[in-house]
């Protein structure tokens, strides 16, 4: 994909890149995250980039390859994930996501981002003309080899978990011993009858 102006998003549906609660641009950095969305950083926006997306079900292991950069930030995805450019315009639609609507962690690996901005940079001092044979055939030497790498897993809970209610419950089924026990009459019934004074008898 083309990482223009030098950005991509990762977002959730519904995801609004000018509303409040969208990041500002990456300066400096490899990510800059909001609430329900993160721009991911290259430093060249003319060599297309190479975006792998995975989802675990838990932290997922180092692997073997080595990465240059990376950073762990946390989203909220309404159950689908998608990778859009700077203009909004999809690259990846949608992708329903196993662990549903919630919090997820998000770790980027980046690898090449600055060997490839270095090398186009070298491609633009040595030719004159960026339409040229020789710079095009140089030019696709360069594309996809800068590799980013993007893992959602689902957050962990952050406190105790409570059960309100069993929706499998039928009380008409369960047995006896499921069932609640029934308050003690006195507790249930009517106040008792206070009893009636008598009236005083008058000479």
């Amino acid at each position: 994909m083309p990482p223009d102006k030098c950005v991509f998003r990762v977002h959730g549906l519904g995801a609004d890149p000018g509303g409040m609660q969208a990041p500002p641009r990456p300066v400096g950095t490899l990510l800059s995250v909001g609430y329900d969305q993160m721009w991911i950083a290259s430093l060249q926006d003319d060599v297309d980039v190479t975006v792998l997306l995975e989802e675990w079900d838990a932290h997922p292991p180092p692997g073997p390859e080595p990465w240059e950069e990376e950073s762990e930030q946390e989203l909220y995805l309404r159950g689908a994930v998608a990778i859009s450019t700077s203009a909004a315009e999809p690259v990846l639609h949608g992708v329903r996501l196993l662990g549903g609507v919630g919090r997820y962690r998000v770790r980027v690996r980046a690898r090449y981002r600055t060997e490839i901005a270095r090398l186009y940079d070298g491609l633009l001092d040595r030719f004159r003309s960026g339409f040229s044979q020789e710079f095009q055939a140089a030019l696709r030497e360069l594309q996809g080899v800068e590799h980013y790498l993007v893992q959602l897993w689902p957050s962990a809970p952050t406190g105790p978990q409570r059960v309100v209610a069993d929706s499998a419950f039928d009380p008409l089924t369960a047995p006896a011993a499921a069932l609640p026990v029934p308050a003690p009459a006195e507790e249930t019934g009517p106040l008792p009858a206070l009893p009636e004074t008598p009236e005083p008898v008058s000479d």
